[in-house]
């Protein structure tokens, strides 16, 4: 079994992944600011007021955090940007993918990745990040 050939995607933003974590936070913010603001006789609509700013701000914020990058596989080790380090695929829907990278120095990233907004060759990506490693052991032979 042979490890995958070197492959290079460019990774663009995902505006899925960005309107999902955007919601997600609006939701949870407008939750608390509801509860707090519901506690104290403030009216509910500003607990609303505040999730639709928290899902602005933080769509803003993951627009601009995430901006196109390389994600390559030289045959020995994924490259993300300029980081060297580990890709592992933490949630795969096939057309989307959430990666997990873990550089050799620094703190680990989430990459969402999708097919549509990536240049390079989907199907040879997804094989390089499920192919073996060469570090991998090989199984053992049955008894």
């Amino acid at each position: 079994m042979h490890a995958a050939p070197p492959v290079r995607v460019s990774l663009g933003r995902s505006a899925g992944w960005v309107a999902l974590v955007s919601s997600f936070v609006g939701v949870a913010l407008a939750n608390f600011a509801a509860w707090v603001l519901l506690l104290n006789g403030a009216p509910a609509s500003a607990a609303i007021a505040l999730g639709l700013v928290a899902v602005a701000v933080t769509a803003w914020r993951l627009h601009r955090a995430h901006e196109t990058t390389d994600l390559s596989w030289n045959g020995s080790e994924w490259q993300w940007g300029e980081l060297a380090g580990q890709a592992h695929v933490a949630l795969d829907l096939d057309t989307w993918m959430l990666l997990r990278f873990d550089p050799t120095q620094g703190k680990r990233r989430w990459i969402a990745a999708s097919r549509r907004s990536a240049v390079g060759p989907w199907p040879a990506l997804r094989a390089a990040l499920y192919a073996r490693r060469p570090d991998d052991p090989l199984p053992a032979p049955p008894p």
